[in-house]
């Protein structure tokens, strides 16, 4: 499964960078042990604009979901809505509102598109 979710995500990846205009350079690291920094399934930083997503355990779907939540926080931060120098709320607000709702609708419109089955 490993290859396979690595290639899932990459063809993921190329959608949402084109379908959300995504011009930074990022980095996605897909980790398979839980470290102390993981306080969900992902985090983004802002800074580097690398993100690092759990895998261990979980659905393509919920991984995929998790990868494209990141990826609109880095679309935000590119077009500079993401402030630095203030704490933006993890739950609730309208940068994580936004970043939830792009994130199931990029997951929705690729699993009805994508050659693999990422519900299984």
């Amino acid at each position: 499964m490993e290859n396979n979710l690595k290639n899932i995500v990459k063809e993921f990846l190329a959608f949402i960078v084109k379908k959300q205009g995504i011009t930074r350079p990022y980095k996605i690291i897909l980790c398979y042990e839980r470290t102390p920094e993981f306080k969900t399934h992902a985090y983004y930083n802002p800074v580097t604009g690398e993100t690092n997503v759990c895998v261990k355990g979980r659905q393509t779907a919920d991984i995929l979901r998790s990868v494209a939540h990141e990826m609109i926080h880095h679309k935000q931060n590119q077009d500079n809505r993401l402030q630095h120098d203030k704490n933006i709320p993890d739950i609730g607000g309208e940068i994580e509102d936004e970043a939830n709702s792009i994130a199931g609708r990029l997951v929705k419109e690729f699993g009805y598109n994508s050659k693999y089955d990422i519900y299984e």
